[in-house]
Protein backbone atom coordinates (compact mmCIF):
# COMPACT_ATOMS: atom_id res chain seq x y z
CA UNK A 1 0.00 0.00 0.00
CA UNK A 2 0.81 3.28 -1.07
CA UNK A 3 0.17 7.12 0.22
CA UNK A 4 -0.55 10.05 -2.19
CA UNK A 5 -2.02 13.64 -2.05
CA UNK A 6 -6.01 13.20 -2.74
CA UNK A 7 -7.05 14.53 -6.11
CA UNK A 8 -10.65 15.66 -6.93
CA UNK A 9 -11.07 12.13 -9.40
CA UNK A 10 -10.74 10.24 -5.64
CA UNK A 11 -13.99 12.06 -4.15
CA UNK A 12 -16.15 9.05 -4.56
CA UNK A 13 -13.34 6.74 -3.47
CA UNK A 14 -12.81 8.64 -0.07
CA UNK A 15 -16.67 8.66 0.41
CA UNK A 16 -17.03 4.82 -0.04
CA UNK A 17 -14.43 3.59 2.49
CA UNK A 18 -15.60 6.66 4.53
CA UNK A 19 -19.47 4.99 4.47
CA UNK A 20 -17.70 1.67 4.62
CA UNK A 21 -15.68 2.00 7.22
CA UNK A 22 -18.61 4.22 9.57
CA UNK A 23 -20.98 1.05 9.15
CA UNK A 24 -18.29 -1.12 10.55
CA UNK A 25 -16.29 0.67 12.98
CA UNK A 26 -19.43 2.54 14.55
CA UNK A 27 -22.00 -0.43 14.97
CA UNK A 28 -23.12 -0.21 18.19
CA UNK A 29 -21.98 2.83 18.66
CA UNK A 30 -24.01 5.04 16.71
CA UNK A 31 -28.02 4.43 15.79
CA UNK A 32 -28.03 1.49 13.19
CA UNK A 33 -30.88 2.90 11.47
CA UNK A 34 -28.31 5.99 10.87
CA UNK A 35 -25.70 3.52 9.75
CA UNK A 36 -27.55 1.05 7.47
CA UNK A 37 -29.03 5.33 5.63
CA UNK A 38 -25.38 6.32 4.96
CA UNK A 39 -24.66 6.27 0.78
CA UNK A 40 -21.50 6.98 -0.46
CA UNK A 41 -22.86 8.85 -3.51
CA UNK A 42 -24.65 11.08 -1.33
CA UNK A 43 -21.38 11.91 0.79
CA UNK A 44 -19.18 12.55 -2.34
CA UNK A 45 -20.37 16.29 -3.01
CA UNK A 46 -19.05 16.45 0.72
CA UNK A 47 -15.31 15.31 -0.84
CA UNK A 48 -15.74 17.18 -3.46
CA UNK A 49 -15.88 20.19 -1.47
CA UNK A 50 -13.24 19.26 0.64
CA UNK A 51 -10.89 18.27 -1.94
CA UNK A 52 -11.52 21.60 -3.62
CA UNK A 53 -10.22 23.64 -0.53
CA UNK A 54 -6.82 21.68 -0.15
CA UNK A 55 -4.17 23.74 0.22
CA UNK A 56 -0.96 22.22 1.00
CA UNK A 57 1.24 21.92 3.54
CA UNK A 58 -1.94 23.38 5.83
CA UNK A 59 -4.88 21.79 4.55
CA UNK A 60 -5.38 18.66 2.14
CA UNK A 61 -6.08 14.52 2.09
CA UNK A 62 -4.30 11.80 1.70
CA UNK A 63 -5.37 8.25 0.53
CA UNK A 64 -3.66 5.42 1.23
CA UNK A 65 -4.39 2.52 -1.64
CA UNK A 66 -2.45 -0.54 -3.43
CA UNK A 67 -3.15 -2.17 -6.93
CA UNK A 68 -2.30 0.07 -9.58
CA UNK A 69 -1.62 4.03 -9.00
CA UNK A 70 -5.40 5.58 -8.44
CA UNK A 71 -4.74 8.61 -9.54
CA UNK A 72 -4.34 7.12 -13.30
CA UNK A 73 -7.99 5.94 -13.26
CA UNK A 74 -10.62 7.90 -15.25
CA UNK A 75 -13.45 8.64 -12.40
CA UNK A 76 -15.55 10.71 -14.41
CA UNK A 77 -16.82 6.76 -16.57
CA UNK A 78 -18.99 4.46 -14.13
CA UNK A 79 -16.10 1.84 -15.11
CA UNK A 80 -13.43 4.29 -13.93
CA UNK A 81 -15.23 5.59 -10.66
CA UNK A 82 -15.77 2.03 -9.70
CA UNK A 83 -11.82 1.02 -10.07
CA UNK A 84 -11.05 3.90 -8.55
CA UNK A 85 -12.89 3.23 -5.40
CA UNK A 86 -11.65 -0.43 -5.62
CA UNK A 87 -8.21 1.15 -5.27
CA UNK A 88 -8.31 3.35 -2.42
CA UNK A 89 -8.51 1.50 0.83
CA UNK A 90 -8.05 4.96 3.12
CA UNK A 91 -8.08 8.12 3.86
CA UNK A 92 -6.78 11.01 5.82
CA UNK A 93 -7.58 14.87 5.69
CA UNK A 94 -5.98 17.56 8.22
CA UNK A 95 -6.37 21.10 7.92
CA UNK A 96 -5.08 24.23 10.46
CA UNK A 97 -7.60 23.49 14.21
CA UNK A 98 -10.95 24.51 13.95
CA UNK A 99 -11.34 24.87 17.76
CA UNK A 100 -11.58 28.19 19.36
CA UNK A 101 -9.34 27.82 22.35
CA UNK A 102 -6.85 26.49 19.34
CA UNK A 103 -4.17 29.11 17.64
CA UNK A 104 -4.67 27.99 13.88
CA UNK A 105 -1.36 28.90 13.35
CA UNK A 106 0.05 27.10 15.87
CA UNK A 107 -2.34 23.78 15.87
CA UNK A 108 -3.14 21.32 13.17
CA UNK A 109 -5.92 19.07 13.31
CA UNK A 110 -6.35 15.74 11.92
CA UNK A 111 -10.15 15.92 10.34
CA UNK A 112 -10.08 11.92 9.32
CA UNK A 113 -8.76 9.11 9.42
CA UNK A 114 -10.40 6.20 7.86
CA UNK A 115 -9.79 2.95 6.62
CA UNK A 116 -11.69 0.49 4.92
CA UNK A 117 -12.52 -2.47 7.01
CA UNK A 118 -10.74 -5.03 4.49
CA UNK A 119 -7.54 -3.46 5.61
CA UNK A 120 -8.02 -3.11 9.29
CA UNK A 121 -4.42 -3.71 11.41
CA UNK A 122 -2.50 -4.04 8.67
CA UNK A 123 -0.52 -0.47 9.13
CA UNK A 124 -2.19 1.58 6.39
CA UNK A 125 -3.87 3.95 9.87
CA UNK A 126 0.06 4.32 11.28
CA UNK A 127 0.98 5.47 7.41
CA UNK A 128 -1.83 7.78 7.01
CA UNK A 129 -1.21 9.09 10.56
CA UNK A 130 2.51 9.55 9.85
CA UNK A 131 2.10 11.49 6.85
CA UNK A 132 -0.34 13.76 8.26
CA UNK A 133 2.21 14.00 11.42
CA UNK A 134 4.68 14.90 8.83
CA UNK A 135 2.98 17.47 7.31
CA UNK A 136 1.65 19.68 9.83
CA UNK A 137 5.33 20.19 10.83
CA UNK A 138 5.81 21.07 7.40
CA UNK A 139 3.36 23.68 7.90
CA UNK A 140 4.93 24.98 10.70
CA UNK A 141 2.57 23.63 13.55
CA UNK A 142 3.89 22.74 16.29
CA UNK A 143 1.00 20.24 17.63
CA UNK A 144 -2.30 18.31 16.26
CA UNK A 145 -5.80 17.78 17.59
CA UNK A 146 -8.16 15.32 16.90
CA UNK A 147 -11.75 14.93 17.61
CA UNK A 148 -12.98 10.78 18.58
CA UNK A 149 -16.04 9.37 19.74
CA UNK A 150 -15.65 8.91 23.01
CA UNK A 151 -17.20 5.50 23.32
CA UNK A 152 -14.75 4.30 20.26
CA UNK A 153 -12.61 2.37 22.28
CA UNK A 154 -10.57 1.01 19.48
CA UNK A 155 -9.87 4.15 17.52
CA UNK A 156 -8.72 5.62 21.61
CA UNK A 157 -6.16 2.53 21.89
CA UNK A 158 -5.02 3.14 18.32
CA UNK A 159 -4.46 7.17 18.97
CA UNK A 160 -2.70 6.44 22.56
CA UNK A 161 -0.66 3.96 21.18
CA UNK A 162 1.10 6.59 18.78
CA UNK A 163 1.59 9.53 21.49
CA UNK A 164 -1.48 10.75 20.85
CA UNK A 165 -3.30 12.51 24.47
CA UNK A 166 -6.76 12.81 25.74
CA UNK A 167 -6.43 16.96 26.58
CA UNK A 168 -9.26 16.74 29.15
CA UNK A 169 -12.09 18.24 26.48
CA UNK A 170 -14.93 16.91 25.36
CA UNK A 171 -18.21 18.23 23.19
CA UNK A 172 -21.48 17.56 22.65
CA UNK A 173 -21.40 16.56 18.43
CA UNK A 174 -26.02 16.79 17.45
CA UNK A 175 -26.31 14.56 14.73
CA UNK A 176 -29.79 15.87 14.65
CA UNK A 177 -31.30 12.47 15.30
CA UNK A 178 -28.97 11.74 18.09
CA UNK A 179 -25.72 13.49 20.32
CA UNK A 180 -22.69 11.89 21.23
CA UNK A 181 -19.83 12.77 23.20
CA UNK A 182 -16.38 13.54 20.93
CA UNK A 183 -12.93 14.04 23.12
CA UNK A 184 -9.68 15.87 21.99
CA UNK A 185 -6.66 14.32 21.79
CA UNK A 186 -3.30 16.08 21.05
CA UNK A 187 0.55 15.48 20.22
CA UNK A 188 3.08 17.79 20.13
CA UNK A 189 4.94 17.56 16.60
CA UNK A 190 8.26 19.30 17.74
Amino acid sequence: MEIRRATSADALAIATVHVRSWQAAYRGLLPQSYLDDLDPQRQRPQWDTVLESTDWPWRGTFVLYHGADASSVDAASPAGAEANAGAVVGFASMSPSRDADRDPTDVGELQTLYLHPDVWREGGGSALLHAVRHECGRAGFHSATAWVLESNVGARHFYEGRGWRPDGTSKPHDWGTFVVTDVRYQVRLT
